[in-house]
């Protein structure tokens, strides 16, 4: 991306950004924003945000968003953490308190588990041949859509 790439200043903080095949992003480096989306919902700079602090002089860390500094984190677990009760300080009656409490029975149901991973932002499935198929109609000849979904007219 940093190759063949051209920053225009438009202000002081918002610059365009034009890539090597001409598309152009525009970022504003104080909202901390970019027409790629990506620094807006991660609120951790884009390529094209870093683009533009480079040509800037502006250290990258200091676009990183609040809550991903460890000033932050630790400002999190300053506060006062009570030791752990134990249950004869609750005054709960005995057999409660020695009862074994089993978990209930089940069985793992047959077949191969599903696929509980959910891709994170900005992160695209890749397809299992590493070729990218193009859906198309087997009708019309057009694409986008398959020949159950076709509506055009023969």
């Amino acid at each position: 991306m940093t190759s063949g790439s051209k920053v225009a200043t438009i202000s002081s903080w918002s610059y365009e950004i034009v890539g090597v095949f001409n598309g152009k992003h525009h970022v504003l480096l104080d909202l901390k924003k970019c027409t790629c989306i990506q620094y807006d919902r991660v609120k951790i700079p884009c390529g094209y945000a870093m683009l533009a602090a480079n040509y800037q002089g502006i250290p990258p860390t200091t676009l990183v968003d609040e809550y991903y500094k460890t000033s932050t984190w630790a400002a999190t677990y300053a506060g006062v953490i009570n030791p752990e009760v134990h249950s004869n300080d609750l005054g709960m009656a005995d057999e409660v308190v020695k009862r074994d409490i089993i978990p209930p029975k089940s069985r793992r149901p047959s077949g191969r588990p599903i696929k509980t991973r959910i891709p994170s932002v900005g992160e695209y499935p890749k397809p299992s041949t590493g070729i990218v198929r193009v859906n198309r109609c087997s009708r019309c000849k057009q694409i986008g859509h398959n020949i159950s979904t076709c509506t055009n007219p023969i």
